[in-house]
């Protein structure tokens, strides 16, 4: 009897999981680098990955030219601290032993005894066998109020104020989450000063500031801030030293955002959300003005 190679180990919570859920995406691209995703009903043996689809369709094809691809695996939760997925690349392989064949219909009959994919004459069966694989697991974390970067993250997430972040895409989010730190502040400390590098993006969790520059010696406020408002990416878009300091007006809550991750961030989203763009926009004209 052949089996299937393995080419990952992977932990018991993880293979927990691939047998809760039921369908997986899958990323393939055609050998001009053209891509695709797919959704899929799966099973799986170990870490390996079958699902089943008709010889003719694109992903058949495309998977003959370029046998790498890209899956994830996951549930829709609007609770980032409850988030779970998988995330892999891996190769995939049509199968051709009719053991094996026999073997996966089978698998596909005892998870989904409702479904049957007919004759395996009009099918094909293809096995995805990882060679990286990431689980993603916000659940473990816990749900304490202890103002870790993680605790932040999750509120941040939840909290529809936050108009910039919250329209990106889940990925995007849970990549960010993890590097968030946490930072509070005592209402009268100077939280970043005018003229010092422009090294994080600061978003107010809680509490409120003012904005302040000086002039000639001469100082005005020039804004306020609150929840969901964010400061320091001007200077970053600018690549210019912060010009306006800003001092808590109450004791504050706040999450940063590494310079460089932030221009990454920048980066992928100016094609997938127009809030980006719009609030950059808005800011580097008001210091155009201001």
């Amino acid at each position: 009897m052949s089996t299937a190679n393995t080419a990952v180990e992977v932990p018991e919570p993880v293979l927990d999981y691939l047998q809760q859920r039921q369908t997986l995406t899958l990323a393939t691209a055609s050998p001009g680098g053209v891509p695709r995703a797919s959704t899929f009903l799966y099973v799986n043996e170990g870490p390996n990955l079958y699902f089943w689809t008709r010889a003719t369709t694109i992903t058949a094809r495309q998977v003959e030219q370029n046998p790498i691809v890209a899956f994830t695996i996951d549930h829709y939760t609007d609770d980032l601290s409850q988030t779970r997925g998988i995330q892999g690349i891996g190769e995939c392989s049509v199968l051709l032993s009719g053991e094996d064949i026999a073997r996966v219909a089978d698998l596909f009959g005892q998870k989904f005894p409702s479904l049957s994919p007919g004759s395996t004459m009009s099918i094909s069966f293809f096995r995805i066998t990882p060679t990286e694989l990431d689980f993603i697991d916000n659940t473990a974390s816990g749900s304490g109020t202890s103002g870790s970067s993680g605790t932040f993250g999750a509120e941040f997430r939840r909290d529809r104020s936050y108009s910039v972040l919250t329209n990106l895409p889940i990925q995007y989010v849970e990549t960010i989450t993890t590097t968030l730190q946490g930072q509070t502040a005592a209402a009268g400390d100077t939280i970043v000063r005018q003229g010092t590098p422009a090294d994080k993006l600061l978003i107010v969790v809680e509490g409120q500031a003012e904005v302040v520059r000086d002039d000639n010696g001469q100082e005005r406020q020039i804004a306020t801030l609150g929840a969901g408002d964010l400061f320091g990416e001007v200077a970053i878009m600018r690549d210019q030293p912060r010009s306006a300091s800003v001092r808590a007006t109450t004791d504050i809550k706040l999450l940063t955002l590494e310079r460089d991750r932030f221009r990454d961030l920048i980066a992928q989203s100016m094609e997938i959300t127009p809030d980006f763009d719009k609030v950059i926009r808005s800011r580097l004209d008001a210091q155009a003005t201001g």
